[in-house]
């Protein structure tokens, strides 16, 4: 199982704090583990949290595949343990209460994709040129748009299209989305990204620029210079993981103008050869 990989954080234009967070490691041969979360709480808060719900996923995370879990158990039991300690820092510190963050968490061993998500950032798939969000934003509006009272267009440009009602951080007990033993396959694309990224870029351009890219380094840089080019209002924050190598992508092949130069040269003297003939025929 190949799998490469890249993740990238940025400030945009806007904010003066970066309240995102992301993570990758490579666990074994056979297990690779990401996770992306977009902080909420004001000064110094949403960083810490968004930080501290990620490096308690992964500590726990790890200790329980060690003792022999299996990765759907593990996940659900590291992402209650982050939520547990983003509220004891939160009661325990008036400046932090209140904080709470985004989480989304993906797997990947065996060629099979694992997730645990709440809040609204986001993942996609990407495979067979064909976009799907496999995540669920955990907002008022999408819940209003799963309703039909709202179409995807108005849902888009909603003023209060980005307030929760589930977080990392927000009460004990949640219900994050848990999706397991995903089917995965070779060129198969996941995007993760925070809402920086795709409250400016729509998700057909996100495929474009999935497909038309071949490396993940590339993809993510190009992504996060065109959501800043778009008005960069949030924190951008993506990670891009590629199973196996991209089967859309064609890297168009290097000219060899050695080889260019004389079959110029050929057709140049078959040229003169012809009109010589010509002239020939023409005069005798």
């Amino acid at each position: 199982m190949k799998i490469t990989y890249s993740g990238n954080t940025d400030i945009g234009r806007v904010r003066k704090a970066n309240e995102d967070y992301f993570a990758n490691e490579k666990l074994s041969d056979k297990e690779y583990l990401f996770v992306v979360a977009d902080g909420m709480g004001g000064h110094q808060a949403g960083d810490v949290a968004s930080k501290l719900g990620t490096l308690t996923f992964i500590s726990v995370y790890k200790s329980l595949r060690s003792k022999g879990k299996s990765i759907a158990e593990s996940m659900q039991q590291s992402i209650n343990e982050a939520n547990a300690t983003i509220l004891t820092k939160a009661s325990s510190d008036l400046s932090k209460k209140g904080m709470g963050t985004t989480f989304s968490a993906l797997v990947i061993s065996d060629m099979k994709a694992h997730i645990i998500h709440v809040g609204d950032s986001r993942i996609y798939l990407i495979r067979e040129n064909e976009i799907k969000k496999i995540t669920t934003d955990h907002t008022f509006v999408e819940k209003m748009m799963e309703e039909g009272r709202l179409s995807e267009e108005e849902a888009r440009n909603h003023p209060q299209k980005n307030i929760l009602y589930m977080s990392l951080g927000a009460r004990e007990s949640f219900a994050p989305i848990a999706i397991n033993d995903l089917e995965v396959k070779n060129g198969d694309l996941f995007v993760m990204c925070s809402d920086g990224l795709n409250n400016m870029v729509s998700d057909d351009k996100i495929k474009d620029y999935s497909v038309s890219h071949g490396s993940p380094r590339e993809l993510v840089d190009e992504l996060i210079k065109l959501a800043n080019d778009r008005g960069g209002t949030d924190n951008i924050t993506i990670q891009a993981v590629r199973v196996g190598k991209n089967q859309n992508f064609r890297k168009t092949e290097p000219i060899n103008m050695v080889k260019k130069k004389g079959v110029i040269i050929a057709l140049s003297l078959i040229g003169i050869l012809v009109i010589f003939l010509i002239l020939f025929l023409v005069f005798k």
